[in-house]
C-alpha cells in the first residue's frame, strides 16, 4: 500500500498543474473511454487509497454514483471484470488476495486524475451564467438575420413571425442578464414564462390572418435550411441552458429553456407548412403555426402556475425539462438498482446515496454532479417518491421494495449500460478515428451546400411526377 503522503498527493494538484493538464489519447485507448467516463478509473483511485482486495472494492465501490460514469450502481460482478480489464492492460498486478498497481497503472492513474481535474477546470469556468447569456445573444441574433431574411423571400409568414418572436428573446436575455445582477430570478422565471403566453399568442394571431387572406409561399432549399438549423442551435441552447441552470439552481435559465422548446416545435411546424406548399396547398403553414400556438399557450399557462404555486418550495426541480430527464433518470435507475438488491428503508439508501456522492466527488470532480446543485443535501427522497408514484417501487411499513414494473425498467437499464461498455471494447479506436469522423463532416457539409440545392429540386421533381401535379 503506499504511503499516506503520496495519497493526499493524489487529490492535492495544485491549480497550475491542472491547467497545464491535456487529453492524452493513449490513456483514453487503454481504458476505453475517456477517464471520466471509466470504471477502470475508479478502481485505480480506489487501490491506490488502499482498498485493494476484492471484498474492500465491493463495499467502497457498491453506491458510488457519476453522472457521467452512467452506470447505475456499482455490483461486484464490474468489480470482478474491470480488475481483469486493468490486469489485462498491465495496469494491475494480483498477489494472492491483493491488488496493487504496477508502474504503468501508478502513472496511468496519475495522468487520468489530472485529465479529470483539468477538464473538471474548464467545465467550471465555462459552465457559467454569463457565458448562456453571451451564446444565447450571439445565436438569436443569427437567427433573427436569417429567419427574416429568408422567410421574406418565401413568404413564409411562420418563419417570420418565429423571427420576429426571436427579438423578443433578445429581451429574454437581457431579463436573465438583470436576474443575475440583483439575483432576482424567480422574477426573471416568471418574466420568461408571460413572454412566452404573448409569443404564443402572436403566432397564433398572425396564423389565423394569414388563414383569412392565404398567401402564396415562394419555396426554395435555405428555407428548409434556416428552419433545420433553428432546431439545431435551439436543441444546443436548451441541453445549454439547462446544465448550467441545475448547476447554479437558477430558475431564469430553467424557463428560457423551456422557452426555447418552442421554436423547436415552430421549426417543424415551418418545415411541414414548407412540404406542404412545394404543391400549392398554402393554408397548412397556418394550420399548423395555429396548433403550434395553443400547445405554446397551454404549456406557458401551466408553467407559470406551477411557478406560482410552487411558492417558497419553488426551485430548477419546479421545471419540468424533457433535457432534465437523463439527470433524473439516472438517479432512478440508482435507486432501482440497489433495490433490486433486496428491500431497504429509505433512511439506508439514502445514506448510501450520500456516501456514493462524496466518492464519486473526490474521484471524479464536478464530473460525478454534472447537472445537479446540492445534491447531498437534497438527497434521494424527492426521487423515491417519485418512483414510488409511478409504480416502480412499494412501500411496506418502513422497507421499500421495487416492484415487476421497476424490475422491467431496471433489466432495460441494465442491458443498456452493458451494450455501452461492449462498445467501447469492440469499438475500433484509432488516433485517426475522430480526424476522419471530423474531415466527413466537413466534406458532407460542403456537398450539402454545394449541390443540396440540386439534389432538393430532383427530389422534388420526382415528388410531382409521382403525384401528376
Amino acid at each position: 500500500m503506499q504511503e499516506t503522503k503520496d495519497v493526499d498527493k493524489l487529490w492535492e494538484m495544485s491549480e497550475e498543474e491542472i491547467r497545464r493538464g491535456r487529453h492524452n489519447r493513449d490513456i483514453s485507448r487503454m481504458m476505453r473511454g475517456d477517464p471520466p467516463e471509466t470504471l477502470l478509473y475508479a478502481i485505480l483511485c480506489s487501490i491506490y487509497e488502499g482498498h485493494n482486495t476484492k471484498p474492500a472494492l465491493y463495499d467502497h465501490l457498491e453506491s458510488m454514483f457519476v453522472m457521467r460514469l452512467s452506470r447505475m450502481t456499482v455490483s461486484p460482478v464490474d468489480v470482478d471484470e474491470t480488475l481483469q480489464h486493468g490486469i489485462n492492460e498491465k495496469l494491475l498486478l494480483q498477489d494472492k488476495d491483493e491488488f496493487r498497481l504496477t508502474d504503468l497503472g501508478t502513472n496511468t492513474l496519475w495522468q487520468s486524475r489530472m485529465q479529470v481535474l483539468h477538464e473538471g477546470y474548464w467545465m467550471r469556468r465555462s459552465l457559467k451564467e454569463k457565458w448562456v447569456v453571451v451564446t444565447s445573444a450571439t445565436m438569436l441574433i443569427l437567427l433573427v438575420v436569417f429567419k427574416l431574411w429568408v422567410g421574406q423571400s418565401i413568404g413564409s409568414r411562420a418563419m417570420m413571425t418565429d423571427g420576429l418572436e426571436n427579438l423578443t428573446d433578445l429581451v429574454v436575455v437581457g431579463i436573465i442578464a438583470l436576474s443575475l445582477r440583483y439575483e432576482r430570478d424567480r422574477l426573471g422565471a416568471i418574466a420568461i414564462m408571460v413572454f412566452m403566453l404573448i409569443s404564443g399568442s402572436l403566432l397564433g394571431l398572425n396564423a389565423f390572418l394569414r388563414l383569412l387572406a392565404a398567401e402564396e409561399m415562394s419555396v426554395t432549399f435555405w428555407g428548409y435550411i434556416v428552419a433545420a438549423f433553428s432546431i439545431a442551435v435551439n436543441y444546443g441552447l436548451i441541453w445549454f441552458k439547462t446544465l448550467v441552470g441545475r448547476m447554479s439552481g437558477n430558475l431564469a435559465l430553467l424557463s428560457d429553456a423551456k422557452e426555447d422548446q418552442t421554436h423547436i416545435r415552430i421549426g417543424f411546424g415551418v418545415m411541414i407548412g414548407l412540404f406542404f406548399a412545394e404543391f400549392q396547398i398554402y393554408v397548412v403553414d397556418s394550420i399548423v403555426a395555429i396548433l403550434i400556438s395553443l400547445v405554446i399557450i397551454w404549456e406557458g399557462l401551466e408553467a407559470l402556475r406551477e411557478l406560482i404555486e410552487a411558492g417558497d418550495d419553488l426551485s430548477v426541480d419546479t421545471i419540468h425539462l424533457a433535457a432534465s430527464d437523463q439527470y433524473e433518470d439516472l438517479i432512478t435507475a440508482w435507486l432501482l438498482a440497489r433495490l433490486a438488491r433486496g428491500p431497504d428503508t429509505e433512511k439506508n439508501l439514502n445514506q448510501a446515496f450520500i456516501k456514493g456522492i462524496t466518492i464519486g466527488f473526490k474521484y471524479f470532480d464536478v464530473h460525478a454532479v454534472l447537472g445537479f446543485k446540492d445534491l447531498e443535501e437534497k438527497g434521494i427522497a424527492k426521487h423515491i417518491q417519485i418512483a414510488g408514484r409511478s409504480g416502480l417501487i412499494r412501500r411496506e411499513n418502513d422497507q421499500l421494495f421495487i416492484t415487476n414494473n421497476g424490475l422491467s425498467l431496471y433489466y432495460k437499464n441494465r442491458v443498456d449500460e452493458l451494450k455501452k461498455v461492449a462498445d467501447r471494447f469492440t469499438k475500433r479506436r484509432s488516433r485517426f478515428r475522430n480526424a476522419a469522423i471530423g474531415i466527413y463532416i466537413w466534406i458532407t457539409i460542403f456537398l450539402l451546400f454545394a449541390f443540396g440545392e440540386t439534389l432538393y429540386e430532383a427530389v422534388i421533381g420526382f415528388l410531382h411526377a409521382l403525384i401528376g401535379f
